[in-house]
C-alpha cells in the first residue's frame, strides 16, 4: 500500500509573466513531465481566447481552436479571431473618419476580447518556488538562442541533473520592447596563487527528490491548462454568449482543476524525465499576434491589451453594440 506525505499548508500555484513593473526574471526553465515527458517538449506555444464569460459572470479562457500553416493559409478559422478583425476593421474606419467616440468603443471592446499568444514552461526561481512562465515569441526566440548557445558548450540548461538558471529581462514597450536572456550566475571568492579574488562562476541546478516532491502539486501539466474547443463550440460560445459558455465550457476541466501535473517522485519517472530533457521544444505555427491578459499595457506587438474595467461595454452583445456604431449613439 502506498503512503503519501500528510499536507498542512494549503498549495499555492504560482504564476510568472512579464507585466507592468515586472520586467526581470531569474528562473530555471524546468524538465519535460508528465504527458509530455517521452515526447521532451519543455515548453508549449498556446493561443488563449480571453472575455467569454458563463452567467456566473466568471471568465472562461479556452483555447484557439484557429490553424494557419507557415504560409498563412487559414486551416481552420476561428469565430473569435473574426469577430475581433471585424471590430478591427470599424475602429480603423472610425480613425479614418475621425470618429474618436467609436475608436474608443472599439479599443475597450478589443481589450476584453483579446487573444493571449504565449510560450508555456514550468519553472523554478532562486527561493524555490515551482510555476508557470508565459512568455511571448519574441522573449523565446531569445531563450532558444541562450539554450543553443549553452548545448554547444557541453551544457544541458534544461535537463535534470546540469540544468542552468536564466536572467529573463524586458525592456521598451510595445513594438520597440527587447527581451534579452542569459545564462545567470553567481558571485564566488576563488582562490589564486596570488590571492583570493571575486569571479562570477555558474551555478549548476539539479532536480533533487525535494523538488521532485513538490511537482506533483506545484507544476503544470502544460498541454492541459486551458480547455480545448471545437470550432461548432466556439461558434456557439461567441454568437449565444454565456449560456453556451455555460454548457460548453461548464463541463470541461476549469483553469485551477486542469494544472496538477502527472509527475510522480518514483524513480521510473526521473529516468524518463532525464532522457527527454536533452530535447528542443518546436517551435509554433504562424499565428496571430500576441496578446495578454494582464491590465493596461501594450503587448510586444504595441496593441493595447487587457480588460481595463471595461466590462460594461464589453458585455454587450455583438448586435447591439453595432446598432450603438450604426446609430452613433454612445
Amino acid at each position: 500500500m502506498k503512503l503519501g506525505s500528510p499536507k498542512y499548508e494549503q498549495s499555492k500555484k504560482n504564476y510568472f509573466s512579464f507585466k507592468k513593473n515586472q520586467n526581470t526574471f531569474i528562473l530555471r526553465v524546468l524538465p519535460p513531465m508528465g504527458n509530455l515527458a517521452d515526447s521532451g517538449k519543455w515548453s508549449l506555444y498556446h493561443r488563449v481566447e480571453f472575455g467569454y464569460t458563463g452567467t456566473d459572470g466568471k471568465m472562461r479562457p479556452f483555447l484557439s481552436p484557429r490553424v494557419v500553416t507557415y504560409q498563412g493559409m487559414v486551416e481552420v478559422e476561428s469565430e473569435a479571431h473574426k469577430r475581433r478583425e471585424t471590430i478591427k476593421a470599424q475602429q480603423a474606419q472610425a480613425k479614418k473618419n475621425g470618429n474618436g467616440a467609436l475608436v474608443e468603443q472599439c479599443t475597450k471592446m478589443l481589450q476584453k476580447y483579446n487573444q493571449d499568444a504565449k510560450h508555456h514552461m514550468n519553472v523554478i526561481d532562486l527561493q524555490g518556488n515551482i510555476g508557470l512562465f508565459k512568455i511571448g515569441h519574441k522573449g523565446f526566440q531569445a531563450l532558444k538562442a541562450e539554450v543553443d548557445r549553452l548545448r554547444s558548450e557541453g551544457v544541458d540548461p534544461i535537463g535534470v541533473d546540469n540544468g542552468r538558471f536564466f536572467v529573463f529581462n524586458r525592456s521598451g514597450s510595445g513594438r520597440d520592447t527587447l527581451y534579452t536572456v542569459m545564462e545567470y550566475k553567481q558571485k564566488q571568492e576563488i582562490s589564486t596563487p596570488t590571492g583570493k579574488v571575486v569571479a562570477m562562476v555558474d551555478l549548476p541546478h539539479s532536480i533533487t527528490d525535494a523538488i521532485m516532491s513538490k511537482l506533483s502539486t506545484d507544476a503544470f501539466e502544460l498541454d492541459k491548462i486551458y480547455p480545448t474547443v471545437t470550432p461548432e463550440e466556439e461558434r456557439r460560445i461567441v454568437l449565444e454568449g454565456a449560456t453556451a459558455v455555460d454548457e460548453i465550457l461548464g463541463n470541461k476541466k476549469s483553469r485551477s482543476e486542469n494544472t496538477s501535473t502527472a509527475t510522480n517522485t518514483s524513480s521510473s519517472t526521473k529516468t524518463t524525465t532525464t532522457q527527454a530533457a536533452s530535447n528542443v521544444t518546436e517551435l509554433p505555427k504562424k499565428s496571430s499576434p500576441p496578446a495578454s491578459e494582464d491590465s493596461f499595457y501594450e503587448d510586444e506587438d504595441g496593441a493595447p491589451v487587457g480588460l481595463g474595467g471595461y466590462a460594461d461595454i464589453a458585455d454587450m452583445s455583438e448586435e447591439d453594440f453595432f446598432k450603438k456604431v450604426e446609430s452613433g449613439n454612445f
